[in-house]
């Protein structure tokens, strides 16, 4: 494998160095401009629950989010004009890795076999609000632990916290705030 054993996080593209700033500038305008329509039409969905059941409400934070990348993508691309971009450094180690790639799909066969087959949950209040431990909970942590383990060195604590706080809050922020029920 191609991962360092120092526990450094080093990207897919760790040599490949900055793209020019004027196709960083482009590349800029072109996602502000279609995050801009998606999120306008994504704010023009009907609202037949209230803004919380809108359909369009995810697609909207996408959007924004999208948006908000493309900004400092320009305004990064901005900094860098007039200076070229350094002559990546290409080395074995750098180029892409097989058996990564086909762990990454055997990880993701694992996730959707166990979303459409498992169907447990633990339900309940804990401090007034009503929490559910089940399937999606459980496997997603598992899947997102193993993916982080696979192409991040970092530590095992880390890796968990992660793991779990960004499940916890999918979790809560569909299940009680948008009120969607999630597989399993």
């Amino acid at each position: 494998m191609s991962q360092s054993d120092h526990g450094e996080f080093a990207g897919e593209d760790e040599g490949a160095g900055y793209a020019a700033p004027s196709v960083d500038m482009f590349a800029a305008v072109l996602l502000i401009l279609l995050s801009g329509w998606y999120s306008w039409e994504a704010w023009g969905f009907r609202m037949p629950g209230g803004w919380r059941t809108a359909p369009g409400l995810v697609p909207l934070f996408a959007g924004l989010s999208l948006m908000a990348m493309a900004l400092v993508l320009g305004l990064t691309a901005w900094r860098r004009r007039g200076q070229t971009a350094p002559a990546p450094a290409v080395d074995a180690a750098t180029q892409g890795d097989a058996l990564r790639t086909v762990m990454l799909i055997g990880v993701l066969f694992v996730y959707l076999l166990a979303m459409g087959s498992i169907t447990f949950g633990l339900r309940g209040y804990v401090g007034g609000v009503y929490l559910v431990v089940g399937a999606f909970e459980i496997t997603t942590i598992l899947c997102l632990s193993a993916l982080m383990r696979l192409f991040w060195n970092g530590r095992l604590w880390i890796i968990a916290s992660v793991a779990i706080g960004w499940t916890a809050f999918l979790s809560v922020t569909f299940r009680n705030i948008f009120q969607i029920s999630l597989p399993g």
